[in-house]
């Protein structure tokens, strides 16, 4: 591909999904993306397909019109997201299907990808987390020390639009936030997302609603299962909320969260 097809197949905060023939796509990130970024998702595409997580294969990457971009194959099926609108009454279904998908990625270890606490040290620098003063990031960064390590495969961004159902096996996507850890971290930051994350901008009033009692529905059943079939506790998950709520800041900084989010950290602060 020399040039952009007339429209995406899919977008995202970061990115456009376009078709390359029929059996791959291409995932171009937009302007202002670095560089360094797209390379790191690539090579830890390639990681979690040699590890067996994903049958996705990273062909490399590419530039196109100035953005760059990744080269995948190209998968049929739908996103969870779709199971649960086509009927509401799957949703606990939804819930634990995605429940059972992260476990099983968090059951694969691997010493390939950067530490979680590291990432999430790193974002204690970035003017997301400008709100807190020198004092509040020393305590923060002194509690995410203190987490414990792991060396399971995380991918901090786990929500039902990232998980395909094919005919054959759901399908993980998206691993640009790719690294490893403690179980309790990744689940942590997929809870606070069903729990405070912006819906996508320009969705109407009524609909938020709607998408809030959905997801409501969607994290009891989650966290329900995931805490049955897994050693993590509750107590796990509240223990890496602060580090949660500093990578969702720093790696997206959404400019609607960000009261809310370091609001979060001060409380967690206060309570510690």
């Amino acid at each position: 591909m020399s040039v952009l097809p007339a429209g995406p197949l899919a977008h995202g905060r970061s990115a456009e999904v376009f078709a390359d023939g029929e059996d791959r796509v291409v995932k171009l990130a937009f302007a202002g993306i670095p560089e360094a970024d797209v390379d790191r998702e690539a090579r830890d595409s390639v990681t979690v397909y040699e590890l067996g997580i994903t049958p996705v294969r990273c062909h490399g990457r590419v530039e196109i019109d100035g953005r760059h971009g990744i080269v995948f194959d190209r998968i049929t099926g739908v996103p969870l997201t779709t199971i649960a609108e086509r009927n509401i009454l799957r949703l606990p279904e939804v819930g634990r299907t995605l429940a059972a998908e992260h476990a099983a990625v968090h059951a694969v270890t691997t010493d390939r990808l950067q530490d979680v606490r590291e990432l999430a040290l790193a974002q204690l620098d970035t003017p997301a987390l400008a709100a807190l003063d020198a004092d509040e990031r020393a305590r923060v960064a002194e509690r995410i020390r203190r987490l414990p390590a792991g060396d399971a495969v995380l991918h901090l961004d786990f929500h039902p639009q990232n998980v395909f159902v094919l005919p054959e096996r759901n399908v993980v996507i998206d691993w640009q936030s790719a690294v490893a850890g403690q179980p309790a971290a990744d689940a942590a930051l997929t809870r606070l997302l069903f729990r405070e994350a912006e819906l996508f901008p320009g969705t109407s009033a009524p609909m938020r609603v709607v998408y809030a009692a959905v997801r409501r529905i969607l994290l009891r059943h989650y966290v329900a299962e995931y805490l049955r079939i897994t050693d993590v506790t509750t107590a796990d998950l509240d223990r890496w909320e602060i580090a949660a709520r500093v990578l969702r800041l720093g790696l997206l900084d959404i400019a609607s969260e960000r009261a809310r989010m370091i609001a979060g950290i001060r409380a967690d602060l206060a309570a510690s």
